[in-house]
Formats: C-alpha cells, sequence, structure tokens
C-alpha cells in the first residue's frame, strides 16, 4: 500500500513539472509574437536621387519616405478615382480583423528599402481568446501558381500609388467582365462582404499581371515582395481565404502534345508491369500522345527476359506509342540513367518515373501536362500517396536548414495540413523525380540530371537549378499515385556507411547552391525545420541555439548500469556536426563554437512525462559495412528540452509527447577526436526502468 502511494505521488510530481513546463514552452509563439510588436521599426536608409546645381555638378537628395494611406477591402472599387500622387502606398486591409499597430510603419520601410518591388504583402495570425495569438499562417514568397489555385495572400497588400495606376485599365476591365460587382457605381453596401474580398483579388491579380509576375524570371529574384511578419491579426475563426481556398479542380491542356516517359528500373520486371499497366489503363487523355523509355543498368539474363515480354505485349492504347527498352550493364547512376532515357525519347515533354510508381485515377496526366505547358513553370511533381493508406510521401520538397526534406511525409492525406499545403497546387523549391515532368526545352536549359550526384540528390539538384534559371518548379496536390517506396533501392538509414554517403552528396548539393542554406522562398523560415518528422507547423521554441548553454559530460567506463538495449525507446536525430555548418553552412571553416545536435526521442506505450533523457554518445571504428563500439565506455549528457508539437501530430495514440525534441552543445574539447554513434538514454523517474537505443547516426569530432 506504501509503495502504491509513493508511487502515485511521485507520478504525480513528474506530471505536475511536466504539464507546468509544457504550458510554458507551448504558449511561446504567443509571447514572441507579443514581443516582436514592441520592438521598433528598423528604418530603412531613404533612396537618393541626383540633380545638377547652378554648376553643373551631381547632388545628391534624399527622396521623401512614401505616405502609407490604409484602404478597407470593402473600398477597392473606388481606387480607380485615386489621385496620381506617385509618392503614396496604399494599404489594402480585410474588415475581418485588424492590422498590427506597427504594420504601416513597417509596410513604408519595406517600400523604402526595396526599390525593385511595386508589391507586397505578409503574414498573418489569428487573435483568439482572451487576446491570445493563434494559428499564424507563414506564408511562402510570391508562388503564382500558388495563387491562380487560391487567393492565399489573404487579409492584406499593398502597392505603390505607380503600381495602381498601372493597373487600373486591366482592374476596369476585369469588373467589367465580372458584370460590374465592384463597379464604382455600386456603394460598398449594395457590392457587400463578399464581393468586396472579390474586388480585393482581382486587384491583386491585375496588379500582379502589370508586374509581369506570370512571367518567368531572370534570376532568382522575385517581382513580388513579401514581409516575413505577422501584420495582421485575423477575428476568431475566419477563413484566412476568404472564400477561395486549395481546390481540386480541372485544366486543361493549352494544346495537343507528346510525353516520353523514362522509367530507370533493374530486377523488378513485375513492379514495372504494375507501373505500366496503371499507366495504360489511367491515361485517357485526349490530346496526349507518350511513349515509355525503360532504362535498364543490370537486370539478371532471366528478369530481362520478363522485361521484353512485358513491354511487347502491353497493349497499344490510350495515347501508348511504343515502349522502347535499353539494358546498359553499368554502374547505378540514376542522373546518368535519366539522361540517357532522354537521349533515347524525342516527346516533347519529359516524365521521370519510379518502377516502383503506381498510377490510380484518370486524368493526371494532363494535369501534370497543363501545368508544364504554362512558360513560367519548370519542374511539375505530383503528390505520392504509400499504397493502401491516406499516409503522405511526398507533397513537395522544402528546402530547411539542413537542405532537401520531404514535408508531411506520413502524415494523414484525410486532414488538410497547415493551411491546405497538402491540397491544390503549390510552388515549391523542388520536387521528387520519383514523379517529375518537364518539357524537353527546358530540360536542356538546365543541361540534365547532374551526373556526379549518382544515388542522392540528383532531382533536389537538378530542380533547384530549374529554379536558378527563373522557372518555378509546381506539385500537383490536387491529383496523386502511389509510390511502393524502397522497392527500388534499400533504405539510407540502415547503417552509418549509406548515412556518410547521404551526408556527403547532400553537403555536395549544398555546395552547389550555398546560397541556399538554409532559405527556402516557398517554405517560411517561421515553420518547422525538422528533417525528419516533417508536419508543416509553426516552430514554437523560438531560443536561439547560441542561448543554449554547453552540456556537461560524464563519463560512464563501463557502460550505464542498470540499463536495458530496447527499441521501444525511438530516437530520431536531424542535425549532428558543427556549430559553424549549422549556422553558416556547409562552406564554413573553423570550428571554434563546438558541436550541436538536435532531434526528438519518445517512449513508445509509456507516458513519456515520467522519463528523464540523456543523450548518449560512444566511441566506433568503422567497418565496411558498418560500424562498432571501441569499447565499453559511454558519455552523457543532459539535454535541453524542446516543444514538439508535430510529434504530438504525428503520434496521437502515445502519451505526453509534446515535450520529446531535444537539443544539445557539446563543447570543443570536451571529447577526444573519433566517430562517436548517437544514442539516449531514457530513466524512468518513477521506477527502476532504464532504456538505451542507439542509432546509425554517426557524429565526427575533429581536432
Amino acid at each position: 500500500m506504501l509503495k502504491d502511494l509513493v508511487k502515485k505521488s511521485l507520478i504525480l510530481k513528474r506530471t505536475t513539472k511536466y504539464n507546468r513546463v509544457l504550458n510554458n514552452k507551448s504558449g511561446a509563439y504567443d509571447k514572441w509574437q507579443k514581443e516582436v510588436e514592441k520592438q521598433p521599426v528598423i528604418t530603412a536608409e531613404a533612396p537618393v536621387s541626383y540633380e545638377e546645381d547652378e554648376n553643373g555638378e551631381l547632388v545628391p537628395h534624399k527622396l521623401p519616405a512614401p505616405k502609407v494611406k490604409v484602404v478597407p477591402y470593402a473600398k477597392v472599387w473606388e481606387m480607380t478615382d485615386a489621385k496620381k500622387d506617385e509618392n503614396v502606398v496604399y494599404l489594402f486591409v480585410s474588415p475581418k480583423g485588424k492590422l498590427t499597430k506597427r504594420a504601416s510603419e513597417v509596410v513604408k520601410q519595406y517600400f523604402i528599402a526595396h526599390p525593385e518591388h511595386n508589391v507586397v504583402y505578409g503574414d498573418e495570425d489569428e487573435q483568439g481568446s482572451g487576446g491570445k495569438y493563434i494559428h499564424p499562417y507563414f506564408k511562402p514568397d510570391w508562388s503564382p501558381d500558388a495563387y491562380l489555385n487560391a487567393f492565399y495572400i489573404g487579409s492584406f497588400f499593398a502597392c505603390r500609388a505607380s503600381a495602381l495606376h498601372a493597373a487600373t485599365p486591366e482592374y476596369d476591365n476585369a469588373v467589367k467582365m465580372l458584370g460590374g460587382t465592384a463597379n464604382k457605381k455600386n456603394s460598398p453596401e449594395q457590392v457587400g462582404l463578399e464581393a468586396s474580398l472579390l474586388s480585393a483579388d482581382v486587384l491583386f491579380c491585375m496588379l500582379a499581371i502589370s508586374e509581369r509576375a506570370f512571367a518567368k524570371r531572370t534570376g532568382t529574384e522575385l517581382p513580388i515582395g513579401h514581409i516575413k511578419e505577422i501584420l495582421y491579426h485575423r477575428n476568431a475563426g475566419q477563413d484566412v481565404f476568404y472564400g477561395r481556398p486549395f481546390h481540386n479542380s480541372k485544366h486543361m491542356l493549352l494544346k495537343p502534345t507528346t510525353v516520353s516517359i523514362i522509367i530507370p528500373s533493374m530486377d523488378h520486371p513485375e513492379i514495372f508491369r504494375q507501373c505500366l499497366n496503371s499507366i495504360i489503363e489511367t491515361t485517357k487523355d485526349a490530346g496526349i500522345t507518350y511513349d515509355i523509355v525503360v532504362i535498364d543498368n543490370g537486370s539478371s539474363a532471366a528478369n530481362r527476359v520478363k522485361y521484353g515480354v512485358y513491354a511487347s505485349r502491353a497493349e497499344r492504347k490510350n495515347g501508348l506509342t511504343k515502349i522502347n527498352y535499353i539494358y546498359k550493364n553499368q554502374e547505378f547512376n540514376f542522373s546518368s540513367m535519366c539522361n540517357q532515357g532522354v537521349r533515347n525519347s524525342n516527346g516533347e515533354y519529359l516524365l521521370f518515373l519510379n518502377d516502383d510508381i503506381e498510377a490510380v485515377s484518370d486524368g493526371w496526366l494532363t494535369e501534370m501536362v497543363s501545368q508544364a505547358q504554362l512558360r513560367h513553370v519548370g519542374a511539375v511533381g505530383a503528390k505520392l500517396i504509400y499504397p493502401d493508406t491516406d499516409l503522405i510521401q511526398h507533397a513537395g520538397i522544402a528546402n530547411v536548414r539542413r537542405g532537401p526534406v520531404h514535408k508531411l511525409q506520413k502524415m494523414h492525406d484525410g486532414k488538410s495540413h497547415y493551411f491546405g499545403y497538402n491540397r491544390g497546387i503549390h510552388n515549391c523549391i523542388g520536387v521528387t523525380a520519383a514523379c517529375l515532368l518537364i518539357s524537353r526545352k527546358k530540360f536542356h536549359d538546365v543541361g540534365g540530371f547532374p551526373e556526379e550526384l549518382k544515388v542522392a540528390f540528383n532531382d533536389v539538384d537538378f530542380c533547384y537549378s530549374v529554379f536558378e534559371k527563373g522557372y518555378y518548379n509546381v506539385c500537383c496536390n490536387h491529383i496523386y499515385l502511389y509510390h511502393h517506396e524502397s522497392l527500388t533501392r534499400g533504405l539510407d538509414n540502415l547503417d552509418p556507411k549509406k548515412m556518410e554517403r547521404l551526408a556527403v552528396e547532400g553537403d555536395t548539393l549544398m555546395r552547389r547552391h550555398s546560397y541556399l542554406y538554409n532559405v527556402d522562398p516557398f517554405y517560411s523560415p517561421h515553420l518547422t525545420e525538422d528533417e525528419t518528422i516533417s508536419a508543416i507547423i509553426p516552430r514554437e521554441d523560438y531560443t536561439p541555439v547560441e542561448d543554449i548553454h554547453f552540456a556537461a559530460v560524464s563519463v560512464h567506463d563501463k557502460g550505464i548500469k542498470g540499463a536495458r538495449e530496447d527499441q521501444c525507446l525511438r530516437v530520431g536525430c536531424e542535425y549532428n556536426g558543427t556549430m559553424d555548418n549549422w549556422l553558416y553552412g556547409v562552406n564554413a571553416t573553423g570550428n571554434e563554437e563546438g558541436y550541436f545536435l538536435k532531434g526528438y526521442s519518445f517512449v513508445i506505450g509509456s507516458d513519456n512525462a515520467l522519463y528523464e533523457k540523456r543523450l548518449l554518445l560512444r566511441l566506433v571504428e568503422r567497418y565496411e559495412d558498418g560500424a562498432g563500439p571501441v569499447d565499453s565506455k559511454v558519455y552523457s549528457f543532459p539535454i535541453y528540452v524542446w516543444y514538439r508539437p508535430d510529434i504530438r501530430v504525428r503520434l496521437q495514440d502515445q502519451v505526453n509527447v509534446d515535450l520529446t525534441g531535444y537539443k544539445l552543445r557539446i563543447r570543443k574539447g570536451d571529447l577526444t577526436p573519433g566517430f562517436y554513434q548517437i544514442g539516449m538514454l531514457a530513466v524512468d523517474k518513477t521506477g527502476r526502468n532504464k532504456l538505451i537505443n542507439w542509432v546509425p547516426n554517426i557524429l565526427h569530432i575533429k581536432n
């Protein structure tokens, strides 16, 4: 009886402490935003004009700052009569909420600092009960195809007077085509809220057209500005899209065309047959004819016969003209195989497809081609789903601090995630070559797939190059195909050797595109930057890495006494390396700031509030097929615990997994140089349970 009472007391104590910490950390966004609003607005350097003085010399004159005029959406229809005062910025605002106190000044300073932009929008959130700020919408930078699909601009945007006057004729014409919905002859009362929001949408569209924002760019600069700051608080429950959310509408081809489908495959003839049959049965697209090129880099003789049989017997229907099976015994090089397929095809458009893709719905190819036919669009991908589930495998690639990731991976597609990220059409920095469509002309414009990246990141590198050429990459999340992932090759995180190869190729990718380190125009830096769990939500921990103290190391010469290895303790390592690389990128030199590790850890089937965790390291020597511990010595470190609501979203059947994130800084010199395997110790503070689990991730401690 006494033992049970003590146990209950300990559980209550741990749970109370856990909830107190959780309550404090889960309110981080509200506290952060309110603190931001207290900060002074950074003043931009005023632009300068030059005029000749009486001696004919050029004298600099600072131009006056523009005046900001706030215009409600319901008054947009009046702007055709706006006086031609060129030194005015118009800030158009929805009536369903309010601007922050600093919004007008922030917008003004933005236009002073960015003479290249005439139109800008910013981020917003919702004001909940008790004045708490919730549901922030951290928007992407200018995304023309996402905008055509949904009014993601939301509650406010601003433009220079000159841009407004340039767009006025087109706006008037658009209003007439809409039947005068927002015509100035109608009063705001007659127009009504819905029509006024439509007017704002139409005006923004005309501004974007005037700024050539739906055209191919000349570089990486975007034609419309985006202020990455919350400047507007929506009313509670207000729809951010004002009736035009991301949707699943169908599209038409601009003209009939031809497609070459290129499928790398080896020793998976049955999987290939499934892929082939699914394409034939679902591609009944009027206006599209296509051929298929199969690139085999080394199948067995028996499987080569099967490939030939399946290719020759496939029924030529629904637009299929021919199948070309090419065999060449060669080292696996995905890039080289794809480029080889291009050379052996002649379609106007190229579709790169894994052999483990299965098409399941009619019209998917038309949807992809209809996007690729747009002049400003580069690579086009599609949402991929794990078969026999609603779990997402791919919904577009995001480039977080350490490189590309599949955001929303293994999240349920039955639910709409982060303001429709898995719905409709979205611009993104890249898409997977498991299903990637692009015009032949644009493919050659970027030089094809990079053959120095043989296994991983070649498709991402290709997409980054497409973006750098001025095109916008697109993921069609209004359609989906099944992806039987991992049938083509093994998972990269099964052993340290493969993980090391993956890290090397990842570093190669980021060195080739170093300006993209921790930069993705289509994924806000205020969203989760994790590489594994991949939920898209605001990052709730705003503590700078530099403010986390160095962890004190404890040495256990004979291991952790009383602990047992158990796979129910799950550990994910999202970064392990030098602080310099974390802060400044793969090209950073030196290592004065030590090392940084981050990730998550939880115990399956247990109340995670009861556990206290320490990160473990052990020195290992690497073998050809893996790695093993040098001796029994283990190093342990206390961790900085951080709020991970993305873990909770993923693990709704587990108990108290909100505080499962860890961060850790290790001082340079605390460990001898070598390769250290990463693990975790979880100690049940209400009992005797001590759990350990090691993961393949290796931390390289340098001299």
